[in-house]
């Protein structure tokens, strides 16, 4: 049977997210700056709300580290206008979800992760030409991003579809920023935020899930134990 009371607040927790992630898409299209930059800081705080309601129910350390990818996620959001320091923070964001995937979850990894070697290839081939000094920064972050993105195939359906939004939403950041010309205009902006945003709310909901799942069955296990 469903946990109803727990279900209902687990949607609740996620709520302010979703109003404020569509609001500051929402305010990209008629390019309203004093909303998108008043909504921008407050995205990450809200996600990391359903971490801290629903959280209790999962492990210490994927909880943690979740929560820390959530935190530099919001530092890269809030100084992203220098683009090597915001890129550093997001970097750190990948680590940290990185390292809890591999504490999290068991499985191997998904035969269709070996795209995201050929993906890391891909978009440096086509983005060198316009990268100069941040070639290789660039380059790393793409490793840290694609890593994630690959390991997160070890989890459920949701948690990989939230490692391949990431993947689009800075790919196509990549090539707004870099190449002259390409995605301008509000509604490529409005395209990568919203997936940048879905990929967040899905690793986030997806991680937080399996650790309930995983609580829930740790229990049953130790009240078996107690009735034999």
């Amino acid at each position: 049977m469903t946990d109803r009371p727990s279900s209902r607040i687990a949607v609740l927790s996620f709520l302010p997210f979703a109003v404020i992630a569509i609001v500051h898409v929402a305010s990209k299209l008629p390019e309203l700056a004093v909303i998108d930059s008043a909504t921008k800081p407050l995205l990450m705080p809200m996600l990391a709300l359903p971490i801290i309601v629903i959280g209790r129910r999962g492990r210490i350390l994927p909880l943690v580290l979740l929560l820390a990818g959530v935190l530099f996620s919001w530092i890269g959001d809030v100084t992203i206008g220098d683009l090597p320091v915001g890129l550093g923070f997001f970097l750190l964001a990948h680590v940290a979800y990185l390292a809890m995937m591999f504490v999290a979850y068991r499985h191997r990894l998904s035969w269709w992760a070996l795209a995201y070697p050929a993906w890391w290839v891909a978009l440096l081939v086509l983005l060198a030409p316009y990268l100069g000094g941040m070639l290789i920064p660039l380059a790393v972050y793409g490793l840290a991003l694609g890593g994630m993105a690959a390991v997160a195939t070890r989890g459920s359906v949701v948690l990989a579809l939230g490692g391949a939004s990431f993947v689009a939403s800075d790919s196509l950041l990549a090539g707004r920023l870099f190449v002259p010309g390409l995605l301008e205009g509000p509604l490529s902006d409005a395209v990568i935020m919203a997936l940048y945003l879905l990929a967040q709310a899905l690793l986030v909901a997806a991680s937080l899930r399996h650790e309930a799942r995983r609580g829930t069955r740790s229990g049953l296990r130790h009240l078996e134990a107690e009735t034999v």
